[in-house]
């Protein structure tokens, strides 16, 4: 049979990546206080908005609650993370989390020295 049509192709998008009041509402449940505008959101491209509620949903799957500092993530997925935020070329959102994530990665390291 062909490909499925574009109201079923929508139906299924939608369940792939969330909307931008669920996103803000989830951020908010799991005490993640972060500031991502709707205009930001909405230039986000569908693979990074199913990122972003694969990671979600996964966060939410361990059980995690309060700050995302308890989110323990080994350095090897912190660099695939800036890997692939790295992919994003001309988002200065994504630019900004990979700085964060490099200051985070150094300063473990310098740690454990």
């Amino acid at each position: 049979m062909g490909s499925p049509s574009s109201s079923t192709r929508t139906e299924a998008d939608k369940e792939e990546k969330l909307d931008y009041p669920e996103l803000v509402k989830r951020l908010a449940e799991l005490g993640l206080d972060l500031t991502i505008t709707r205009s930001d959101y909405s230039r986000a491209g569908s693979t990074i908005k199913m990122l972003i509620k694969a990671l979600l949903d996964r966060l939410e799957s361990l059980g995690t609650t309060g700050r995302a500092a308890g989110l323990e993530l080994t350095d090897e997925e912190i660099e695939y993370i800036i890997y692939r935020l790295r992919t994003i070329y001309g988002d200065p959102r994504a630019a900004t989390i990979v700085s964060k994530l490099h200051d985070l990665l150094r300063a473990r390291r310098e740690k454990r020295l």
